[in-house]
Parts: structure tokens; sequence; C-alpha cells
């Protein structure tokens, strides 16, 4: 593993650590059940999906200094996107967002998502190889409906079995 720790790798610890710490103070509104299976959930996706684009034949971007994998980028994978996701839960169970309102939500967290994206691209944190930006624009909406969808799912099973 060539690691060489620079910048990109205090912007994935920066990241990362922002997230959690805006997770802390929520993290008692929902279940630690539903909290490990949420959090479990966005692991396997995202490491999926990001392992899938970036090996062979696909190659599309890589994270970090080189296409290796990087301690950092796990880092990032445990804490960014499952902390994230349920910030992005807790606001939308909190306030109810149904309808309308949840397509508006949906909306304004992929502008923020692909605001995110393009300051990752500018850190040097993400790096595109085949990929395109705009490819991320349908990604961020149909990831926070299934991330909805799971959820939702993920409430019932749990309170047929008494655990919510």
């Amino acid at each position: 593993m060539n690691v060489t720790f620079d910048w990109n790798e205090w912007f994935f610890i920066i990241s990362s650590f922002t997230a959690l710490f805006l997770y802390l103070p929520i993290r008692k509104y929902f279940s630690p059940v539903l909290v490990i299976l949420i959090w479990m959930y966005n692991i396997f996706l995202v490491s999926s999906i990001d392992y899938f684009l970036i090996a062979t034949p696909f190659k599309v971007y890589y994270f970090g200094d080189n296409p290796t994998y990087e301690l950092s980028g796990a880092l990032f994978h445990f804490l960014m996107y499952p902390c994230s996701s349920l910030l992005f839960l807790y606001i939308y169970d909190k306030f109810e967002l149904n309808g309308k309102k949840t397509v508006w939500y949906i909306f304004a967290w992929t502008v923020f998502s692909l605001f995110y994206e393009w300051i990752c691209v500018k850190n040097k944190a993400l790096i595109y190889t085949g990929w395109k930006f705009y490819y991320s624009i349908p990604v961020y909406p149909l990831a926070a409906l299934a991330l909805i969808l799971v959820f939702h799912f993920f409430k019932k099973k749990l309170r047929e079995l008494s655990y919510q």
C-alpha cells in the first residue's frame, strides 16, 4: 500500500469526524438496533458500489492519492456515510417530511451532496478517471429514496419484533 499522508487524508479525517460530531447529539433519537442496521446498510451499500466502480474493468474514480485502498478511505466509509445517513433520516423523521416535502428534502440533500462531491474533487480526495460529475445527479436522489425505504422497512420490522 503506497500511502502518503497529506491534505486529502486530513480532508477525509476532518469530514468523517465532522459527520460523527453532527451525529452524536441525535444518536439517542433512534433505537440502538436501528442505528446498527442503518450503519451496516450504509457501509455495505457504499462500499459495494465504490469498490465495484473503482475495480477493474471500470476504474472510474478513486479516493486519495492513488488507486490502491487507503485507510483514510475506510474511515470515510465507516464514519462519514453512516453518520450522514442517520442525520438525513433524523431530519426526515423528526420533522415528518412526507409527500411533497420528501421530494424537496431529497432535492436539497442532492444539491448539498453534489456540492460536497465537488469539494472532494477540489481537495483531491476524490479523483475522477472516467466518472463525470453529472453522473452523480441521479445517484444521490436514488440513494436517498432507497435509504428512506430501507428506514421504513427496518422501523416496521423492529416495531413488529418490539425492538422500537
